[in-house]
């Protein structure tokens, strides 16, 4: 399946120095065959150019893997099965030592009543997602964060109490964590070359856009050095994550010189990135306030907040927009995404670039049916060249509470298409879903619609199969600038290919989520095969 622009199917490809020679019926191809021409027979399987993830954090990814306790319900069914784990895992800690746990969005956890009884004499973080921790009364204890602790100001991000005001739960907002044992250089190295290998390259996946701190860099750059870099990776970079948490990176980058699209086909910048508010149901920057079951707990008249003002954000994308920078913006809320959209437009208008492709990442997540300012901002998008980066692999994670929400669209997939946008396909975890990092699981829920909890949520909105690939491969490779090398299968573009196990376009619905990659290739070499 070449994913080119006429659907073409072929049966052989041809390639020569890492880039493919020729392509069509195997027939016509045999005159490519030399004396030391390697030839691999697939046996009939489906062969797809290779995948590519446009929203992953594998810094956050190694991080987890090595120090989190994984307490992900499903599988487990409950709050006391979490505590179970916890239990069970940390036998022989000593008092006072810390305790992580990581879940995913929106999962059930212990009360903070069992969590206490539980653990009295240790401090235990329990993660929801990078936005959302709860704490118990020994973690708020050895943090100060008692009820005199004042609540954050400026921007969004607050803290939940219990009812002696002690802080329970800190959403998107600074708390004084502990520095706790992170892992070394060397130890990161090894970490994130793992979680490219195991949850990447092993799935099908050869490209990878990543949300890069500076010691990542380090590493990424020392792989490839040493030519033990598994798949090949976009370097994005955070100017300002939450305000008063990461500094503001933008100067020095903008001192540099650098700017997209610098580097090669293995190592190469892509974006810079802000953060303009948090998470559906508790952070998010709304027009309407949240729903009382659209996240964890419920507050009324909550609107969530921004880490900027319009101007703020505005000069920060303009600088970054006229020193060649693609840009992403984090925006789950219709409201946050305006003031992208805002941003985008004044920058254009100050410096015109006919294909600045900025990105604004979650959009589509939740669809407000508010017909007048969503059709406006999809116009908007569309008009502008803006690119929207969902992450349907998130659609599975939705309880049967949070899709029963008026007046939303959930994962607005086919919206967004019948548009003519080209949403690119990624997975966003740093350890909330790392399980679905294979690109099947995401297509598999583009196309099923299905939750955890087997309830299929807005069918209408289901896509064919061939558009969820297309997420993963050219649409992909378009919202970071690599349509040229990557993302169909033509001549003159690299040997990136995923075989996988099953044809997804003869699979039924219930075989999708089950098929998976049964070979990856780079540079026309096999990196992978499945035992």
């Amino acid at each position: 399946m070449t994913v080119d622009g006429k659907g073409t199917i072929a049966e052989a490809v041809a390639v020569r120095d890492g880039r493919i020679a020729a392509i069509g019926d195997a027939a016509g191809l045999a005159a490519w065959r030399g004396p030391e021409t390697k030839v691999v027979d697939v046996g009939g399987k489906t062969v797809l150019p290779g995948f590519i993830d446009s929203h992953s954090h594998m810094a956050g990814m190694a991080e987890v893997e090595a120090l989190h306790i994984n307490v992900h319900a499903p599988p487990l069914k409950s709050g006391k099965e979490i505590i179970a784990t916890l239990k069970e895992k940390t036998k022989g800690l000593p008092k006072g030592a810390w305790i992580i746990g990581q879940g995913t969005y929106n999962q059930i956890m212990p009360t903070r009543e069992a969590l206490d009884k539980a653990f009295p004499d240790n401090p235990v973080r329990l993660i929801w997602s990078a936005h959302d921790s709860m704490i118990n009364h020994a973690a708020a204890v050895a943090m100060g964060l008692t009820k005199d602790y004042p609540d954050p100001k400026d921007g969004m991000g607050r803290y939940e109490r219990t009812k002696t005001g002690e802080v329970m739960i800190i959403r998107d907002a600074p708390a004084p964590w502990p520095k706790l044992r992170t892992l070394t250089p060397e130890e990161l190295k090894e970490g994130v070359r793992t979680i490219m290998t195991d949850f990447y390259l092993k799935k099908g996946v050869t490209t990878v856009s990543d949300y890069a701190a500076p010691l990542t860099v380090r590493a990424y750059q020392e792989l490839k050095d040493e030519g033990r870099l598994p798949v090949r990776v976009s370097l994005n970079f955070f100017v300002r994550d939450y305000k008063r948490l990461v500094g503001n990176r933008l100067p020095g980058l903008l001192e540099s010189g650098a700017r997209t699209g610098l580097g090669d086909e293995w190592l190469q910048l892509g974006a810079l990135k802000f953060a303009a508010d948090g998470v559906w149901g508790t952070t998010a920057y709304t027009y309407r306030p949240h729903w009382n079951g659209s996240g964890t707990t419920w507050m009324p008249d909550n609107y969530g907040g921004t880490n900027f003002t319009q101007e703020e954000l505005s000069d920060q994308i303009l600088q970054g927009h006229k020193a060649g920078w693609q840009i992403h913006v984090h925006a789950n809320g219709d409201r946050a995404q305006d003031m992208a959209l805002n941003a985008f437009e004044a920058a254009q208008a100050a410096a015109p670039r006919p294909d600045a492709r900025h990105r604004i990442e979650h959009f589509g997540h939740f669809l407000t049916q508010d017909p007048e300012r969503t059709e406006a901002r999809l116009d908007r998008m569309v008009k502008g060249g803006v690119i929207p980066s969902p992450q349907v692999a998130f659609l599975w994670r939705l309880t049967d509470v949070n899709v029963r929400e008026p007046d939303v669209k959930f994962f607005a997939l086919k919206t967004m298409i019948d548009k003519g946008m080209h949403p690119a396909g990624g997975v966003d975890t740093i350890g909330t879903q790392n399980f679905a990092t294979a690109p099947m699981f995401s297509i598999s829920r583009a196309i099923r619609r299905d939750t955890k909890y087997g309830t299929v949520v807005q069918p209408e909105e289901a896509i064919s199969v061939m558009d969820a690939i297309r997420m993963f491969t050219i649409w992909g490779a378009e919202a970071n600038f690599m349509e040229k090398d990557r993302g169909s299968l033509e001549v003159g573009k690299l040997a990136d290919m995923v075989v996988l196990s099953q044809d997804p376009l003869t699979a039924t619905p219930d075989q999708l989520p089950g098929i998976e990659a049964a070979m990856t290739i780079i540079d026309g070499k096999v990196a992978y095969q499945k035992p």
